[in-house]
């Protein structure tokens, strides 16, 4: 089984989306698939046009009550049933879900007053169920806490955390760049002492270093392996899957 993360922009731009459920459509005839995406420039689109702050921590949204109304009407509305209609419109099967159906992702809030949350518990068995009976299942990163609140969880946390659960065979985070660059260049695979010291070089910075840290503590927990790169031409998906991008494992031979 291989989980698919997709970042809000390519569902923004038509000719990209249209790409992407062309390459969905070519992989789902050989193998399970998941997609996990998210959506946060829209959601700030949204804030800014009806005058609710956004307000952001070391690249993390500070979710208001206010604005996770928004969150959840842009991740598990406007977006996801983009995507499932583009799709099912191809002849794939897509079901739209929330981290919030058959309680598939459970959080808790990072701080008081917030709605920002992380992932601390997983039920994958609707999923497993849908992807293994011929569906795609396409996940919203909107999830629930305990007392069925709701809570904004950080896409990649959620593709991470869902992808552990299911034992997934691999972890793709499709980027706007073709994979993690060094002097222009792809690096085709890292283990975690090397991605420690591209950390240290400034190679890998910004939003990409706790993606890439996540993703180690990921491999350790049995996910098979994490490929980070992008979609921009016919084939691309399918040249990520056998060893296009940059492929984080655990050992490198």
């Amino acid at each position: 089984m291989t989980l698919i993360k997709i970042g809000g922009r390519p569902l923004s731009d038509p000719s990209s989306l249209e790409l992407l459920v062309d390459e969905l459509h070519t992989q789902q005839q050989g193998e399970s698939l998941v997609v996990v995406h998210g959506g946060g420039n829209e959601v700030t689109t949204l804030s800014a046009r009806l005058g609710v702050e956004t307000r952001f921590k070391d690249g993390i949204r500070l979710t208001s009550p206010a604005e996770m109304e928004l969150v959840a009407m842009v991740l598990a509305g406007k977006m996801n049933t983009l995507l499932v209609r583009r799709l099912v419109a191809r002849g794939i099967l897509a079901v739209g879900l929330s981290g919030c159906d058959a309680g598939l992702i459970r959080g808790r809030a990072l701080e008081k007053e917030s709605r920002t949350g992380e992932a601390v518990a997983v039920e994958p068995e609707l999923v497993e169920l849908l992807a293994h009976s011929g569906y795609l299942p396409v996940c919203s990163s909107v999830a629930a806490d305990g007392e069925g609140e709701p809570l904004n969880i950080n896409a990649d946390e959620a593709a991470l955390a869902l992808a552990v659960a299911l034992k997934a065979d691999r972890l793709i985070f499709l980027a706007d760049v073709p994979g993690i660059l060094k002097a222009e260049k792809v690096i085709p695979r890292l283990n975690a002492a090397e991605a420690e010291q591209e950390i240290l070089k400034g190679t890998i910075s910004g939003g990409m270093i706790p993606k890439v840290r996540a993703s180690f503590a990921g491999l350790e927990k049995g996910l098979g392996e994490v490929v980070i790169g992008g979609v921009s031409r016919s084939g691309e998906l399918a040249a990520l899957i056998n060893g296009a991008g940059t492929h984080l494992c655990r050992e490198i031979a």
